[in-house]
Order: structure tokens, then sequence, then C-alpha cells
């Protein structure tokens, strides 16, 4: 039998084979269906926010909070920063930006983190370990309000 002939019949059963891996990946991927905004809403709400949805700027799961005259906009952002310029388009002289990844705020989204941070939990849940990628919060506050943005970092890597 040449090589050529019996590539096809390998390369079909390799095929056949790899089903069962692409099928396990994509139940230890799936989402749990949790709502992701509730974390914001408890963090905003634990400082005496008022709150309400808003995922209009980026798509993706975001509050609003008002307390008096504060507004603040905490909203869930892409990893690899496909959100970070439109976001960071909102900063004016009122309203400050910053990132929130692993219990740090960030003037700016450390890019090359947060990215890893997802591509290593995808592959770890590849192998069915139970690790979950990191978040990433961006947050626009007006800059009277005070807001303790080290401290939502740190609270928001502890939530659950």
């Amino acid at each position: 039998m040449s090589p050529r002939r019996a590539f096809g019949p390998a390369l079909a059963a390799l095929l056949a084979l790899s089903v069962p891996l692409k099928l396990w990946t994509i139940g230890a991927v799936a989402d749990d269906g949790a709502k992701p905004e509730a974390r914001l809403v408890r963090i905003l709400s634990e400082d005496g926010f008022a709150t309400r949805a808003d995922d209009r700027m980026t798509g993706q799961a975001a509050v609003v909070g008002e307390k008096g005259a504060c507004r603040v906009w905490l909203g869930y952002v892409a990893s690899d920063g496909w959100h970070r310029d439109l976001v960071a388009g909102s900063a004016s002289r009122t309203v400050e930006v910053a990132f929130l990844f692993k219990g740090r705020a960030y003037a700016d989204q450390p890019v090359w983190a947060t990215w890893l941070d997802e591509k290593l939990s995808i592959l770890a849940r590849s192998f069915a370990l139970q690790v979950r990628a990191s978040p990433v919060v961006a947050t626009l506050t007006d800059r009277g309000c005070g807001a303790d943005r080290d401290r939502w970092a740190e609270r928001l890597s502890h939530t659950g």
C-alpha cells in the first residue's frame, strides 16, 4: 500500500477520534449561566450606590451607580483590549477611567496580562480544570466622587 493511500484512512480515523475530545472541551468551557453584572451591583451597593443595568457602551454586562451627585459606570470589557479605546474615549476633565484586574486598578488596561490570563484559563478548562479568567472591568467615575477603585478591584477579585 502506498503512503498516499494509507493517509486517507489514517486521517479519517484521527478525525473520528478527535470528536470526543472536542465535545469534552466544549463542555469544560461552557458558561455556568450566572449573571455577571450581579458582582458589579454588589460592589457598588455595598458603597451605598443606587444601581441599574447599562450595557449600551460595550454590549457587555455593565452597571451605573449613583450616589448624590456622584455617578459611576462599571462594565466588563474584553480581555484582548477590544473595548479599551471605546471606554478611554469617554474620559474627560470630569470623568476618570480605570481598569480593574486581579485586585488592582490600572490607569490603562494591561492588555498582555489580561489576554494571557484568559488564554491560560481556556487552556486549563480544556483539561477539565475549574479555572476561570480573572474579570477585566472598566470604570468611569466622576473626579469629585473620591471613589476607591483599588478597593473595588480587591473586592471584585474576591467575589464569586
